[in-house]
């Protein structure tokens, strides 16, 4: 049996430092964690609250990625400071599990990706939807045929305003965050919607706009008209507007769909309806004859691991991937073609044309 790891920590104050920290107090590989932030006195609240498995707590960078012990970081910081942090610790020697969206733009992000390939160590990021089990069996569906050529797609993204996320969060902020709704929740669907049609957005047409009312300089409410490599087409709202909702960044409210058309079928499904999630199928394909129209339920039970059982198995595949040399659950370079994504839909609201996404 492999020996247990450490993993050093770098961040006490993101919305899913956390969840991250039940991750890995849940998996029994993990032996420890060693927490980094600039706060002495957000270290010691995060050590109240969990301290299962905290070995240490320290303010010094330096301190944290010289555990030569620790062979694995996970990095939860502002998006202005994550590409700096992913770089020092790859050139610690550590394997690297960050939060989404890696940085400000594409060229941050490209930066540090560099410093991932120079050092050899293993990066992957916090896309865990990929490893819904709905998610897979959408791939599944789509790949075996069932929705013939997919033609058209459909996402929406809506979840709670402004006004309970705190206006003076960094996150709503352009200058630490990069952008607003797009760029911070956004970029899961859009990978999402890559990693599901086996596919790339190739051009974008976009409107994002600021309409709550808030004082914050990044969009509230944006709208995508998308064109995939193969020739699909994609419409995509997202935005912070429902009226009803608990405060903060755990809980909040949601309105969400996933729909794909092809020539032989349809998928519908509502990713947030997390209690009795169905995914709803029409096929006309071979082998669908006997009953065209099907709904699978799914019970995902219980676990408090971020993301949940499939958010649990993403952190696990990833150390095995970077234990083993393998291919992790998902790369630094699909991050950068979600940043590119991100990047063509700022240019194209501000120009007010389509904006063709080089590979």
């Amino acid at each position: 049996m492999p020996s247990k790891i450490k993993f050093v920590f770098l961040g006490a104050t993101h919305p899913h430092t956390r969840g991250h920290l039940r991750t890995l107090e849940l998996m029994d590989e993990v032996e420890s964690v060693i927490l980094w932030d600039e706060s002495r006195e957000a270290l010691e609240q995060v050590r109240q609250e969990r301290d299962v498995k905290i070995e240490a707590v320290t303010t010094s960078l330096d301190e944290a990625l010289a555990r030569k012990d620790a062979a694995f970081a996970l990095v939860a910081l502002r998006n202005d400071q994550t590409p700096d942090a992913i770089i020092r610790a790859a050139s610690a020697g550590k394997h690297t599990m960050t939060e989404k969206p890696v940085g400000l733009n594409a060229s941050e992000v490209s930066r540090a990706l560099d410093a991932v390939a120079k050092a050899g160590v293993t990066l992957s990021v916090c896309y865990q939807n990929r490893y819904n089990p709905v998610s897979q069996d959408i791939k599944r569906l789509v790949r075996e045929g069932a929705l013939g050529r997919v033609m058209a797609v459909e996402l929406r993204l809506i979840t709670s305003q402004v006004k309970f996320r705190n206006p003076q969060h960094w996150l709503l902020n352009k200058k630490l965050a990069g952008g607003g709704m797009l760029s911070w929740l956004g970029c899961h669907y859009l990978d999402l919607i890559c990693y599901l049609l086996d596919d790339e957005i190739t051009a974008v047409s976009a409107l994002a706009d600021t309409l709550s009312g808030e004082a914050i300089d990044v969009e509230d409410v944006a709208c995508l008209s998308l064109r995939f490599g193969k020739g699909t087409l994609g419409a995509f709202q997202c935005g912070y507007m429902l009226p009803v909702s608990r405060s903060g960044y755990t809980g909040a409210t949601y309105d969400s769909f996933i729909g794909i058309r092809g020539t032989l079928g349809r998928i519908g499904w509502h990713p947030f309806e997390r209690e009795a999630t169905g995914l709803h199928i029409e096929s006309v394909a071979p082998g669908w004859e006997t009953a065209p129209g099907r709904v699978i339920q799914y019970d995902f039970g219980k676990s408090d691991a971020y993301g949940g059982a499939f958010g649990l198995k993403f952190v696990q595949d990833f150390v095995k991937a970077a234990q083993t040399g393998g291919a992790p659950p998902a790369t630094g370079q699909d991050a950068l073609r979600v940043m590119k994504v991100v990047d063509a839909a700022y240019e194209s609201n501000r120009t007010g044309r389509r904006v063709e996404i080089k590979s």
